[in-house]
């Protein structure tokens, strides 16, 4: 199985959740089910079903994001080329028909992110990216739709 790629910087983050998780999240929720528990009844204890459901989650997440951390190849972004699309590029590209820019950021898919515009290097559209070049036309199929663009700008995306 290969493992996913994953920048420094969303490495950094899982990280810092797991920690978080195990280090304070996941303690609290185990201190107030042991306090929900001293008040009788565990089968109608709402606070005690809640605790125990709130540390199953945390549990849960701690599994999913430890397979992230032990299965990720840690790729430093800045020790890879940029003048083509690669992984942790930032793109800006031409839609040739709507005449509209639009953004890209090629992460790992375990960072994805619509709302940044962070889509996976495993995606339909980060598969055709990768390698494209500047001032490069494709098209892009997807759902029986075909899609033009142009290449305008690419540069190593500066994570914050």
């Amino acid at each position: 199985m290969q493992n996913d790629l994953i920048t420094e910087y969303g490495y950094q983050n899982i990280v810092k959740e797991f920690k978080k998780l195990l280090e304070v999240e996941k303690p609290y929720w185990v201190k107030e089910k042991e306090i929900a528990a001293q008040h009788g009844d565990r089968s109608e204890n709402a606070e005690y079903i809640s605790a125990k459901e709130m540390i199953r989650n945390i549990d849960k997440r701690l599994r999913f994001l430890n397979k992230i951390i032990n299965n990720s190849d840690v790729i430093d972004i800045t020790k890879i080329p940029h003048k083509k699309v690669n992984f942790g590029s930032e793109v800006i590209l031409l839609d040739l028909e709507k005449d509209e820019k639009k953004t890209y950021i090629l992460v790992g898919t375990n960072e994805t992110n619509p709302s940044e515009n962070k889509i996976s290097n495993k995606s339909p559209l980060g598969r055709v990216l990768l390698g494209k070049e500047l001032n490069e036309e494709f098209e892009f199929n997807i759902n029986g739709q075909t899609f033009e663009y142009e290449v305008l700008s690419i540069k190593m995306h500066e994570f914050e």
